[in-house]
Protein backbone atom coordinates (compact mmCIF):
# COMPACT_ATOMS: atom_id res chain seq x y z
CA UNK A 1 0.00 0.00 0.00
CA UNK A 2 1.01 3.68 -0.41
CA UNK A 3 1.95 5.52 2.47
CA UNK A 4 -0.19 8.65 2.59
CA UNK A 5 3.35 11.03 4.07
CA UNK A 6 5.27 9.94 0.68
CA UNK A 7 5.77 12.54 -1.88
CA UNK A 8 3.89 11.31 -5.57
CA UNK A 9 5.99 12.04 -8.59
CA UNK A 10 3.52 14.12 -10.06
CA UNK A 11 4.92 13.54 -13.85
CA UNK A 12 2.43 10.33 -13.83
CA UNK A 13 -1.47 10.69 -14.41
CA UNK A 14 -3.57 10.12 -11.11
CA UNK A 15 -5.25 7.05 -14.11
CA UNK A 16 -1.79 5.25 -12.91
CA UNK A 17 -2.42 5.92 -9.33
CA UNK A 18 -5.92 4.48 -9.42
CA UNK A 19 -4.68 1.51 -11.26
CA UNK A 20 -1.82 0.79 -8.98
CA UNK A 21 -4.00 0.68 -5.60
CA UNK A 22 -6.93 -1.42 -7.27
CA UNK A 23 -3.91 -3.35 -8.64
CA UNK A 24 -2.83 -3.82 -4.68
CA UNK A 25 -6.18 -4.01 -3.50
CA UNK A 26 -6.57 -7.34 -5.61
CA UNK A 27 -3.72 -8.64 -4.62
CA UNK A 28 -4.57 -8.10 -1.12
CA UNK A 29 -7.94 -9.64 -1.55
CA UNK A 30 -6.73 -12.70 -3.07
CA UNK A 31 -3.99 -13.16 -0.54
CA UNK A 32 -6.82 -12.64 2.22
CA UNK A 33 -9.36 -15.25 0.54
CA UNK A 34 -5.89 -18.02 0.19
CA UNK A 35 -5.26 -17.63 3.87
CA UNK A 36 -9.07 -18.11 4.79
CA UNK A 37 -9.53 -21.14 3.03
CA UNK A 38 -6.14 -22.76 3.62
CA UNK A 39 -7.03 -22.32 7.74
CA UNK A 40 -7.60 -24.81 9.80
CA UNK A 41 -10.81 -23.81 10.72
CA UNK A 42 -12.04 -23.57 6.66
CA UNK A 43 -10.50 -27.25 5.89
CA UNK A 44 -13.14 -28.35 9.09
CA UNK A 45 -15.91 -26.87 8.21
CA UNK A 46 -15.09 -28.41 4.58
CA UNK A 47 -14.70 -31.82 6.11
CA UNK A 48 -18.43 -30.76 8.31
CA UNK A 49 -19.98 -30.00 5.02
CA UNK A 50 -19.01 -32.88 3.35
CA UNK A 51 -20.00 -35.51 5.93
CA UNK A 52 -23.62 -34.07 6.39
CA UNK A 53 -23.92 -34.37 2.48
CA UNK A 54 -22.69 -37.83 2.35
CA UNK A 55 -24.99 -38.83 5.47
CA UNK A 56 -27.67 -36.86 3.67
CA UNK A 57 -27.73 -38.95 0.73
CA UNK A 58 -27.16 -42.18 2.51
CA UNK A 59 -30.75 -41.15 4.43
CA UNK A 60 -32.56 -40.62 1.10
CA UNK A 61 -31.44 -44.02 -0.65
CA UNK A 62 -32.38 -45.86 2.74
CA UNK A 63 -36.02 -43.97 2.68
CA UNK A 64 -36.31 -44.73 -1.20
CA UNK A 65 -35.51 -48.38 -0.65
CA UNK A 66 -38.05 -48.46 2.03
CA UNK A 67 -40.63 -46.99 -0.01
CA UNK A 68 -40.06 -49.15 -3.24
CA UNK A 69 -40.07 -52.16 -0.49
CA UNK A 70 -43.26 -51.60 0.89
CA UNK A 71 -46.23 -53.67 0.11
CA UNK A 72 -48.42 -50.80 0.47
CA UNK A 73 -46.67 -48.71 -1.98
CA UNK A 74 -45.96 -52.13 -4.70
CA UNK A 75 -50.07 -52.94 -4.57
CA UNK A 76 -50.68 -48.91 -4.97
CA UNK A 77 -48.33 -48.72 -8.04
CA UNK A 78 -50.10 -51.98 -9.56
CA UNK A 79 -53.59 -50.57 -9.24
CA UNK A 80 -52.31 -47.14 -10.74
CA UNK A 81 -51.15 -49.20 -13.95
CA UNK A 82 -54.15 -51.17 -13.60
CA UNK A 83 -56.73 -48.36 -13.95
CA UNK A 84 -54.82 -46.70 -16.67
CA UNK A 85 -54.69 -49.78 -18.54
CA UNK A 86 -58.76 -50.20 -18.16
CA UNK A 87 -58.99 -46.72 -19.37
CA UNK A 88 -57.15 -46.95 -22.25
CA UNK A 89 -59.28 -49.74 -23.09
CA UNK A 90 -62.42 -48.82 -21.83
CA UNK A 91 -65.72 -47.90 -24.53
CA UNK A 92 -65.89 -44.37 -23.80
CA UNK A 93 -62.39 -43.86 -24.19
CA UNK A 94 -62.47 -45.37 -27.47
CA UNK A 95 -66.14 -43.67 -28.58
CA UNK A 96 -64.85 -40.28 -27.62
CA UNK A 97 -62.06 -40.65 -29.86
CA UNK A 98 -64.18 -42.06 -33.10
CA UNK A 99 -65.79 -38.67 -32.23
CA UNK A 100 -62.76 -36.55 -32.04
CA UNK A 101 -61.79 -37.94 -35.17
CA UNK A 102 -65.47 -37.13 -37.25
CA UNK A 103 -65.59 -33.60 -36.06
CA UNK A 104 -62.09 -32.73 -36.67
CA UNK A 105 -62.47 -34.68 -40.23
CA UNK A 106 -65.76 -32.65 -40.88
CA UNK A 107 -63.73 -29.00 -39.78
CA UNK A 108 -61.19 -30.40 -42.45
CA UNK A 109 -64.13 -30.50 -44.83
CA UNK A 110 -65.45 -27.32 -44.20
CA UNK A 111 -61.95 -25.58 -43.87
CA UNK A 112 -61.09 -27.39 -47.42
CA UNK A 113 -64.64 -25.93 -49.37
CA UNK A 114 -63.79 -22.59 -48.10
CA UNK A 115 -60.78 -22.11 -49.11
CA UNK A 116 -61.68 -23.49 -52.49
CA UNK A 117 -64.87 -20.18 -52.66
CA UNK A 118 -62.06 -18.06 -51.43
CA UNK A 119 -59.61 -18.87 -54.39
CA UNK A 120 -62.83 -19.19 -56.72
CA UNK A 121 -63.59 -15.38 -56.35
CA UNK A 122 -60.19 -14.27 -56.50
CA UNK A 123 -59.68 -15.14 -60.34
CA UNK A 124 -58.51 -12.11 -62.45
CA UNK A 125 -61.87 -13.15 -64.43
CA UNK A 126 -64.66 -11.01 -62.27
CA UNK A 127 -65.25 -7.90 -63.00
CA UNK A 128 -63.94 -5.01 -61.51
CA UNK A 129 -66.02 -3.40 -58.58
CA UNK A 130 -67.92 -0.93 -59.26
CA UNK A 131 -69.12 0.06 -55.88
CA UNK A 132 -71.95 -2.30 -55.79
CA UNK A 133 -71.40 -5.39 -53.02
CA UNK A 134 -72.01 -8.40 -54.46
CA UNK A 135 -71.70 -11.71 -53.08
CA UNK A 136 -72.04 -15.49 -53.51
CA UNK A 137 -74.97 -17.40 -51.80
CA UNK A 138 -75.06 -17.77 -48.32
CA UNK A 139 -74.38 -21.25 -46.42
CA UNK A 140 -76.00 -21.31 -43.72
CA UNK A 141 -74.07 -23.10 -40.58
CA UNK A 142 -76.92 -23.64 -38.14
CA UNK A 143 -80.38 -24.92 -40.50
CA UNK A 144 -82.12 -25.85 -37.44
CA UNK A 145 -82.83 -22.20 -36.79
CA UNK A 146 -85.24 -19.67 -38.91
CA UNK A 147 -84.36 -16.44 -37.41
CA UNK A 148 -81.01 -14.67 -37.87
Amino acid sequence: MSQPDEKKDNTQPPQSDLGNELRELGQQIEQALRNAMESDRARQMQKDVTAGMMELGNQLQSAIKSIQDNPRIQDLAERGEEAMHKVRQSQAAHDFQETLVRGISQLNDQLAAFAARMRSNETPSTPPDTGSATTGETTRLDPDKDNW
